[in-house]
């Protein structure tokens, strides 16, 4: 599809769509709201066994030598876990443990009727190497979809391994981004709907893959902007930062 990636002249398409539609949605100071939608989280320098990461000061309601969870004020948890892999980790072998993480993932959030939205190899500022991924489950209770942000950190001269795991609600009206992006990408790129729901849920690795609740294109990170209370949003662009510039070994 054309569509992507976004060209400048496409950019405008979209945002002068979305503010058509957002402005026959909400009052003016809704809007201003919504548009201007941050978290703003804090910055907590926390230390747990020799990681040091930022917890963005939301309160610890659980914390054991191995685990410590957290919510914050809007009760999204937080879970920090320490685990000892099965067999030596060795820095060579990254790149294949994360592919068999990938499938796994994939296969595991497919079950449960979610998604996968990225799962990727990371190596951090401060040269850790892990690897992420976020994904998406059904709400347990209602409509619309919770989204993960998993993080997991390898200490190669400790054989530990920290992983982070962070869930965002998401707000009412669940699917807003979602069925929003549909008709403004219809006609920029001058298609028809049906022509784009045979396009617009794919996995993001293998287009043949076909369970789950596949990932859909208002997923993608140029949306992001357009939607900035959404949990994809957040994660991407307040949470992920804040983590990943963080982590050190002490």
């Amino acid at each position: 599809m054309e569509l992507f990636p976004l060209t400048e002249e496409n950019k405008i398409k979209l945002k002068n769509s979305f503010s058509s539609i957002f402005e026959q949605m909400f009052e003016k100071e809704q809007l201003k709201e919504f548009l201007n939608y941050s978290r703003n989280y804090e910055t907590k320098e926390t230390q747990f066994g020799n990681l040091i990461f930022n917890s963005m000061n939301w309160n610890l309601v659980n914390s054991t030598e191995t685990k410590l969870q957290y919510t914050s004020s809007d009760s999204d948890p937080m879970i920090i876990e320490i685990f000892e892999p099965n067999g030596q980790m060795k820095k060579e072998d990254s790149q294949s443990i994360m592919l068999a993480y990938r499938d796994w993932t994939r296969k595991q959030t497919a079950k449960i009727g979610g998604g996968l939205i990225m799962c990727e190899e990371v190596l951090t500022e401060n040269g850790i190497i892990g690897y992420e991924s976020i994904t998406k489950v059904p709400k347990r209770e209602g409509r619309g979809m919770d989204y993960t942000y998993f993080l997991n950190l390898n200490n190669y001269e400790k054989q530990r391994m920290f992983q982070f795991r962070i869930m965002i609600f998401e707000m009412n009206p669940t699917g807003l981004r979602d069925n929003i992006s549909m008709h403004p990408i219809c006609e920029i790129t001058g298609i028809d709907i049906g022509e784009l729901f045979s396009l617009y849920r794919q996995d993001p690795y293998d287009k043949e893959y076909k369970e789950g609740n596949l990932m859909n294109i208002s997923e993608k990170k140029d949306f992001d902007k357009y939607f900035p209370f959404h949990p994809l949003s957040i994660i991407r662009n307040e949470i992920r930062p804040k983590i990943l510039d963080s982590v050190r070994f002490n």
